[in-house]
């Protein structure tokens, strides 16, 4: 697990948009309130109370009315795959769950309406735990190759990892791909692109060429391709929009997912 998290909020018309932007990681989301997905048939359907967000390569459209109360837990997606297997489709966004999250989800909802957040994190911490008791974890050298494209903000070349790690490209490819659901490469696109928009929602004025060549980008114009593949706008229009949101620069509002709430977050190893 890599995070927990927690917010409650009542949305106006003015918030009730939100973008979900793509993503390297996979929240599990326990939420109690009206919150709307759209699908690509264009068509806003409620979440259920319990649902999962995937591994995404493109951005969706999410909109909450009213009084939202909402616990999320982030996985790494090499971890996500062995402790929620059978429970979730980790691909996109899951509203169909097993037995055990629905079950889970029944304790942790009455005490999601009282305000209870604390207790409800305890009793998925717990599930979460055992979980992971009877999980077959991931592959060392998976494990590895994952953390080392983090710390690298990713950065880090795949023939190199392989190297260093005693396997073949295609050796840590295959088994990447099997424990995480996309390949090395795939993951370390996402990783710098989410930097690249976390810096941006904290320093909108930043030098996009300075910011390309610090996320490891061939130049400004790679950094601006790969920037539009994946939100179908420039970073410039990008920084605009945060801007226009928070004009001292301090975050996008709803540009980002509810597993990105900064409130009440705390880290897990």
């Amino acid at each position: 697990m890599q995070s927990y998290s927690s917010y409650e909020e009542r949305h106006t018309v003015g918030t009730e948009e939100h973008r979900l932007l793509p993503e390297a990681n996979i929240d599990l989301v326990f939420h109690c309130g009206d919150a709307r997905i759209e699908g690509r048939d264009g068509r806003l359907r409620p979440l259920p109370p319990v649902f999962v967000i995937g591994v995404r390569d493109e951005p969706a459209r999410m909109v909450s009315r009213g009084l939202a109360r909402v616990i999320g837990v982030r996985f790494h997606p090499w971890s996500a795959l062995s402790l929620l297997e059978r429970e979730a489709d980790l691909r996109g966004t899951c509203t169909t769950v097993g037995a055990g999250l629905r079950a889970l989800s029944e304790r942790v909802g009455p005490l999601l309406e009282r305000g209870a957040c604390d207790a409800a994190t305890r009793l998925i911490e717990g599930w979460l735990l055992e979980r992971q008791r009877v999980a077959r974890p991931p592959d060392g050298p998976v494990t590895a190759a994952g953390h080392a494209l983090h710390a690298s903000h990713g950065s880090a070349r795949v023939g190199a990892l392989a190297g260093r790690l005693g396997l073949s490209v295609r050796q840590l490819e295959r088994q990447f791909k099997r424990a995480a659901g996309l390949s090395p490469k795939a993951l370390a696109r996402l990783i710098r692109f989410s930097r690249a928009t976390e810096r941006l929602e904290r320093v909108p004025d930043a030098s996009l060429t300075a910011l390309a060549f610090e996320l490891g980008y061939a130049d400004q114009a790679h950094f601006i391709r790969e920037f539009r593949a994946f939100t179908g706008m420039s970073p410039g229009r990008y920084a605009a929009e945060v801007r226009r949101l928070s004009p001292h620069g301090e975050g996008a509002g709803g540009a980002r997912d509810a597993g990105d709430a900064d409130r009440g977050e705390h880290t897990r190893d």
